[in-house]
């Protein structure tokens, strides 16, 4: 049998003609036959094909270099689109995702079925992830005064053409870009002491004489430079950044006295005219200052020993003390934490106060044992704050310079979690293992100095400053606690400062006056820092290390214990506060019970004037203290109104869980999901958490604005409807002369009712009053201790409500007046700043019952 095109070709004859006749059948089977061949083998086929075209999504456009991957994967596959934006490959029959990736464009998958013998197609529009893609190029390193190269690329993804690009720094020491048109520019650095300028400025340093805490944050920000390149298209404006680093001859310090050999110190001066600065070192050693006229000097302690800093203009004298580290931990008890057979020998509550017990059991002493036993991602540049000393700068008995670390890195135990881990470190690399977690020396600096070292509870190895927390957490996005706390209205130094001579105002706005407050205090916190003959002077409050130039603000170590500060700030939230449940007896007379962690809190914002109520009549015009979030969240201290304590002081925490817990960190400062809030600033989002979403967070403000307004009016009118024909008044409003700011009242001086246009409630120095708009301008004469008395006209003044007189002794207005309540109810819910949040339904009784008292509604007759 033949089959067509196989075998002789029948010849041309006559004969020949005669004989095709008679192959024609056979050749149509042999035809027949062949396509079944043909058709059977390609059933027995065992793959199939997928093909198609990329394209861009915006402009149609072929997308060439496209990257296509099968899920499942099929081994030593690589498919790729070609200069048309097609592709094609074979593979073996089945389901299948393909996702098609290329930069600048979003990744897109696509399903298709495989059939053997058979194509199957998947056309694809990438979407530009950008309408044009720029880049700035990879970040650089560089160095003080040094020109960089920056390069650009701009590629048009949507069409449009390039019409401009431009380059500008946007972040760090200021540089000098030549021409800044173009995708190549030249860049030329800041110099060294642009840089140290900078630096100085990231650091936020207070006018005194210090050893500045450094934080890595701020040390990375003032070594980066950051660029930015515009291009500019057709269709808009897009852009891109890149970073130039440089290393500054500084390193990340918790700003205590006692340093570790080998790294720098930097020292930083009161500001003054000029500086003349020594450096006395121990015997034998090289030490010097960088500089001896700058405000900043530095110097690196080159041996163990103590280095004394002399500012020689003014004659301040700081002691540094230089030592290595030497750790403590020497194994583990049976429940997992370390021992310190070196420590409790001593700090046993009777030789020493016994702060070990409760730091074994905190987050510190257990931060690595945890990650190694643990945690995946861990890596060794983890170890530089989860160890004693880690730093590759300097070899001075940390961590890193121990016999056994190189081994222990090689252990393979970072990052391949097992619960033996740690257990394994103790036995095998107890060198290391006992500088591991954060122990004393992390906060108190290195144990292993000279015997001229200071003691274990020496001045310069104790500091309540944030700076020694931010040694660790200040390093955003992970660790940025202290970045957040600088936010806030926590951090305010300027405040601390000013208060910092008053009893009354420090135990709140300083941070050694709280622990003094709280000491002297006990259950009792209603009565000022306490002096030999009462009320603390100044120069006690000195004494005690309270004054303008130590004042700390509200610090870390004013909320929390550092020796016990609980495991975690993530979740679960276990972090402790040093006033948890009940708060004492507070300055606003009244206690706060079961508010959890926001007891810490409550100690503070509360009114602080004692107790103000119908059974508590005014005794004077004081206003509340305007932290007064504590009494209205207990429903506490108004005119008027019954105690009533909101349905929010029962949520567990209370402050701290809708001001911290609930409420995200900022972005810029926070991974999501990594602790609590502590720019303590609360969002309204919180509320959805308990509420309908259907709530109004924005009306709701609205209205009890509106509501507050109504009131300050009312008291305004009232105010001038009991005015006589004419007052006597001093005005208390701070003013500038020749470029002089003052803050002080006036003489008294004389002003006509009639020449009154408004009233409204403004207090002054913790007093009660108004601020008087007039007609006519009114002059007003003050009379400066040790100056010459000056006069100003002023068209508006602000008078306490005791300063409103009928003879410039005698109030117009008696402390027992209606008025003098309804101010303190307006000032109370003014001040608490929550818009009526923290007692909705308290608040608005309150506001609603103090205009009636005002202006009671009159009752119609019946007839």
């Amino acid at each position: 049998m033949f089959v067509a095109g196989i075998g002789p070709t029948p010849r041309s004859t006559s004969k020949g003609t005669a004989a095709r006749r008679r192959w024609r059948p056979w050749l149509a089977v042999a035809a027949a036959i062949g396509l079944l061949l043909a058709t059977l083998a390609g059933c027995q086929s065992t793959t199939g094909r997928i093909s198609g075209a990329v394209t861009n999504a915006l402009t149609s456009k072929p997308v060439a270099g496209v990257t296509i991957v099968t899920a499942p994967a099929i081994e030593r596959l690589s498919i790729l689109t070609d200069g048309n934006g097609a592709y094609s490959a074979s593979l073996p029959p089945g389901a299948y995702t393909l996702t098609f990736t290329k930069a600048n464009f979003s990744p897109s998958n696509r399903s298709v079925a495989v059939v053997a013998g058979q194509t199957a197609t998947a056309d694809v529009g990438l979407a530009p992830a950008s309408p044009v893609a720029v880049s700035a190029g990879a970040d650089q390193k560089s160095s003080p005064g040094a020109t960089v190269t920056l390069e650009a690329n701009a590629e048009p993804l949507d069409g449009s053409t390039v019409e401009a690009i431009t380059w500008n720094q946007t972040a760090g020491t200021p540089a000098a870009i030549g021409n800044p048109n173009g995708a190549t520019v030249k860049a030329t650095l800041g110099t060294a002491a642009a840089y140290k300028a900078q630096f100085l400025k990231a650091l936020m340093l207070q006018d005194r004489f210090v050893i500045p805490g450094i934080s890595p944050y701020a040390l990375e920000t003032a070594e980066t430079a950051t660029f930015q390149i515009t291009v500019t298209t057709s269709t808009g404006n897009y852009t891109a950044s890149v970073n130039v680093s440089v290393t500054l001859p500084y390193v990340v310090s918790a700003g205590i006295a006692d340093v570790p050999r080998g790294l720098p110190v930097l020292i930083h001066g009161k500001t003054q005219a000029a500086y003349r600065w020594s450096l006395a070192a121990p015997p034998g050693s090289a030490a010097a200052l960088d500089s001896t006229t700058d405000q900043d000097p530095s110097f690196t302690p080159d041996m163990s020993g103590k280095y004394t800093v002399s500012e020689n203009v003014t004659g301040q004298v700081l002691n540094v003390y230089a030592g290595t580290w030497a750790g403590v931990i020497t194994g583990q008890g049976s429940d997992g934490y370390p021992l310190a057979a070196g420590c409790t020998s001593c700090h046993n509550g009777t030789i020493a106060p016994d702060k070990f017990t409760t730091w074994r059991a905190s987050g510190h002493a257990k931060i690595l044992t945890e990650n190694l036993n643990t945690n995946p991602g861990y890596s060794p540049a983890c170890l530089v704050c989860h160890t004693v000393g880690s730093s590759p700068a300097a070899a001075n008995g940390g961590f890193d310079d121990t016999s056994d670390y190189q081994a222990f890195l090689s252990s393979g135990m970072i990052g391949l979690p097992s619960p033996n881990n740690w257990t394994n470190m103790l036995a095998l690399y107890p060198r290391s293992a006992r500088l591991g977690n954060d122990q004393c020396e992390n906060c108190h600096g290195p144990n292993d100095g000279t015997t001229l070292h200071p003691g274990p509870l020496a001045p310069e190895r104790i500091s309540i400053s944030s700076d020694v927390c931010g040694v660790c957490h200040g390093e955003p996005l992970r660790h940025g606690r202290f970045q957040q706390w600088q936010q806030s209205g926590h951090a305010n130094f300027d405040l601390a400062i000013a208060r910092s001579t008053s009893a009354s105002c420090a135990r709140c706005h300083t941070a050694q006056g709280f622990f003094v407050w709280m000491d002297q205090g006990g259950t009792d916190l209603t009565r000022q820092i306490q002096g030999a003959k009462g009320n603390a002077t100044a120069a006690e409050l000195a004494a005690m290390g309270i004054s303008p130039d130590t004042a700390q603000p509200q610090t870390c170590a004013v909320c929390h214990d550092p020796h016990d500060e609980g495991m975690s700030s993530g979740k679960p939230n276990t972090a402790t506060v040093r006033i948890q449940g009940d708060t004492p007896l507070l300055p606003s007379g009244f206690q706060a019970s079961n508010v959890g962690r926001g007891a810490i809190c409550i100690t503070c914002h509360n009114t602080r004037n004692g107790l103000h109520n119908d059974g508590n009549p005014p005794t004077g015009y004081t206003a509340p203290h305007e932290a007064s979030q504590g009494d209205v969240l207990m429903g506490e201290n108004a005119y008027f109104v019954a105690i009533d304590r909101s349905p929010h002081s029962y949520i567990k925490d209370t402050c701290a869980t809708c001001h911290m817990e609930l409420t995200l960190p900022p972005p810029q400062l926070s991974y999501e999901g990594t602790g609590t809030n502590h720019t303590f600033a609360a969002s309204l989002n919180v509320c959805s958490n308990c509420h309908s979403n259907q709530l109004d967070a924005a009306s709701f403000k609205q209205s009890h604005q509106a509501q507050v307004q109504r009131l300050s009016a009312a008291l305004g009118r009232y105010l001038v409807a009991n005015l006589p024909a004419q007052i006597v008044v001093k005005d208390g409003t701070p003013h500038q002369l020749d470029g002089k700011s003052y803050s002080l009242k006036s003489n008294t001086t004389v002003v006509g009712k009639d020449n009154i246009a408004a009233a409204f409630p403004t207090s002054s120095g913790g007093q009660q009053g108004f601020t008087l708009q007039f007609k006519e301008g009114v002059s007003f004469t003050y009379a400066p201790p040790g100056e010459p008395p000056h006069t100003i006209v002023l068209t508006s003044a602000l008078v306490q409500l005791g300063d409103i007189t009928t003879n410039g002794t005698t109030p117009v207005i008696p402390v027992n007046s209606v008025l003098v309540k309804a101010g303190w109810n307006y000032y109370l819910i003014s001040d608490d700043s929550s818009n009526g949040i923290h007692n909705p339904s308290w608040v608005n009784n309150v506001l609603n019952s103090t205009n009636e008292a005002l202006f009671p509604t009159r009752v119609v007759p019946q007839e």
